[in-house]
């Protein structure tokens, strides 16, 4: 599998999309998106822009040298699993750029459990009020 299409794949199964959704955005059948994902067919300029905005991504991410550095578990919505496993493709020349990226990546995900807890509490408080005033009646 050449680099356009393992990137292709990466990308696909890191965002928990099938083949099947890829091919409904690109607006082609799946047979056809699968036959691009595989080599079998030619991947044009056109269809690399478009998974380029899908992914969000520049278009030189398809065809650079390097592979890209993509954490993704595979427990996403679409997932019937609770365990799951987690893939890595790390490009040794980007390490520390990759645990800056999940450092940062982290303390977002404490401030936004943060502002849910906050959100949750104040929730609880309006509910417990309404409550005392149901009590009162």
């Amino acid at each position: 599998m050449e680099r356009p299409q393992k990137i292709m794949r990466i990308l696909r199964e890191s965002n928990d999309y099938s083949q099947e959704y890829v091919a409904d955005v690109l607006n082609i059948n799946q047979k056809t998106y699968s036959s691009l994902e595989l080599g079998k067919s030619k991947l044009t300029v056109d269809r690399i822009h478009q998974l380029a905005e899908l992914y969000h991504v520049t278009p030189d991410y398809f065809l650079g040298d390097e592979l890209p550095v993509i954490n993704f578990n595979n427990t996403g919505s679409k997932s019937n699993s609770n365990s799951g496993y987690i893939h890595t493709y790390i490009n040794d020349k980007n390490t520390d750029s990759f645990y800056e990226r999940i450092i940062s990546e982290k303390d977002n995900l404490i401030k936004e459990k943060d502002s849910q807890i906050s959100t949750l509490k104040e929730m609880i408080e309006v509910l417990k009020s309404k409550i005392e005033i149901l009590n009162t009646k």
